[in-house]
């Protein structure tokens, strides 16, 4: 009997291959072909169009630092707005602060969400059934549309990357992030995945910051290394103001949060301070991508080979 296989390319002539033992679910969507599998190394896990979304083992590296810090700069968010219910661990996480009344959440794929639902009950934890969450199926732009303007205390862009023809593709401009500030509070904040903060291809995270900067004058790009990723990863925090990253109590804020995992105050001061050469990959000029026609930013081609765009 042959052992399957995954392979996710990384760029640059890298690739990771994850040995697949069981797979639990496995289906081609409208939107995106999914396998939920046990892996050897990392336990179950969710790939995404051959590309690791997330792992038993690590999932907390990531989900943690998506939203804690910006709930807690903000200090209070108390509507919040999801893009990608994906696995339900960012509701989990959202739902250990009394603050969050509201929380709609909203993602193209019902098939993947659903099969998440049923197949990773350690990663949502019943959030998808809290009375504070409302779930939609639809484009996020369909939702943004109908939003008003400052409608929104907080809002987590925890979407999949831009693959070539994948679903997010369209979701990394200037115009969709110009659409996040108008329904974001004046005193809200904006939390996102920026991509791999990788030193031999910083493309993705350094187009994300540089295209962020043309709409929203407060920015702070966070790191979080997740083993499953094989790299840092790019998180981002953006606002219409600036916030302080470490308020005086944000020790006290942390502690009151029951069932962390991983953040803490010495980690959230780690987040927040990238080596000196990544800073410096990462402040170089990038591609602004406006959304208005020209060659948008593709993270990996639907074969699964890394686009270069001449950019590195």
């Amino acid at each position: 009997m042959s052992t399957r296989t995954i392979t996710e390319p990384l760029g640059q002539g890298v690739s990771v291959t994850y040995t697949v033992g069981e797979v639990i679910a496995e289906g081609q969507t409208a939107y995106q072909h999914y396998v939920i599998a046990d892996t050897p190394a990392y336990g179950r896990t969710l790939f995404l169009d051959s590309l690791i979304q997330s792992s038993a083992v690590d999932e907390a590296l990531y989900h943690e630092p998506l939203i804690h810090p910006g709930v807690l700069l903000h200090g209070g968010p108390k509507r919040v707005l999801v893009a990608g219910a994906g696995e339900g661990s960012t509701m989990r996480e959202l739902l250990r602060h009394p603050c969050v009344e509201h929380i709609l959440t909203v993602d193209l794929d019902a098939e993947v969400v659903e099969a998440c639902k049923q197949y990773l009950p350690e990663w949502h934890q019943g959030s998808f059934d809290d009375p504070r969450v409302e779930l939609r199926f639809e484009d996020i732009q369909d939702t943004l549309a109908r939003s008003k303007d400052g409608e929104w205390d907080m809002i987590v862009l925890d979407i999949t990357d831009p693959v070539e023809e994948g679903p997010s593709v369209d979701l990394f401009t200037v115009r969709f992030y110009s659409e996040v500030a108008r329904v974001l509070a004046d005193d809200g904040i904006v939390t996102m995945q920026c991509g791999e903060l990788d030193p031999v291809d910083m493309r993705v995270c350094r187009t994300v910051r540089t295209t962020l900067s043309e709409v929203f004058p407060w920015l702070r790009i966070m790191q979080t290394y997740v083993p499953s990723f094989h790299s840092l990863w790019g998180i981002g925090m953006c606002a219409k103001q600036k916030f302080d990253t470490e308020p005086a109590d944000l020790g006290e804020r942390i502690a009151a949060i029951e069932g962390l995992r991983m953040y803490d105050l010495q980690t959230h001061r780690a987040l927040l301070h990238l080596p000196k050469f990544l800073r410096e990959q990462l402040e170089q000029p990038g591609k602004i991508v406006t959304g208005s026609g020209e060659r948008r930013l593709i993270s990996y081609d639907v074969r699964g080979t890394g686009v270069n765009d001449g950019e590195s």
